[in-house]
Order: C-alpha cells, then sequence, then structure tokens
C-alpha cells in the first residue's frame, strides 16, 4: 500500500505484507464466487515452526479462469488435451443410460 509522506508529498511504497513463498492452497465454492486460501511462508525457518499465513481471495470463476490462464501462459504450460472416447466406449454408453 502506498503512504505519502507528510512533509515531502512524495508517495513511498511500502508492502502491506511481507513476501513469502506459496506453500499450499485450497478452494471452496460459494455459489457464484470461488474462496480461494493461498498459504505462505516467508522462510523455511518459519515453515519448520509452522508460522503459516493465509490469505483469502474472493474471486467470481471469470476471475478464476483469468488467473488460471495468465498462470498456465505465464509458466508456457497448457492443459492437456481431452482424447474422444473411443467408438465402442461412445456406443456403449448410449445404451447404458
Amino acid at each position: 500500500m502506498a503512504k505519502q509522506g507528510a512533509n515531502s508529498g512524495k508517495i513511498i511504497d511500502t508492502p502491506s505484507e511481507p513476501p513469502g513463498v506459496v506453500i499450499g492452497w485450497t478452494h471452496h465454492d460459494h455459489g457464484a464466487s470461488i474462496d480461494l486460501r493461498i498459504q505462505t511462508a516467508i522462510s523455511q525457518a518459519a515453515l519448520d515452526q509452522k508460522r503459516i499465513d493465509s490469505h483469502h481471495f474472493l474471486m467470481t470463476y471469470n476471475q478464476a479462469l483469468l488467473l488460471a490462464k495468465f498462470l498456465l501462459d505465464t509458466t508456457g504450460q497448457s492443459l492437456p488435451l481431452r482424447q474422444r472416447p473411443s467408438i465402442w466406449r461412445r456406443i456403449y454408453s448410449r445404451f447404458n443410460k
């Protein structure tokens, strides 16, 4: 969060939270939104002492999709292509409904 100095009029950028490394995450559906909880630790020593910070982000499904696409593009990865079921599997599934 940016803070403004009293006399100087300059904006000083100071992080509102210390930097951390992502060590895990969970999510819960809430109707039209998702509660994404990201767990971080600021150091290996903090992790060893079980000092884990949790950050909750409430986002829409569209925001979650855009975040996922950004992360995939940034890492140069893509989702695996889904293979179409064989003809026999499709025929079998039609008769067993």
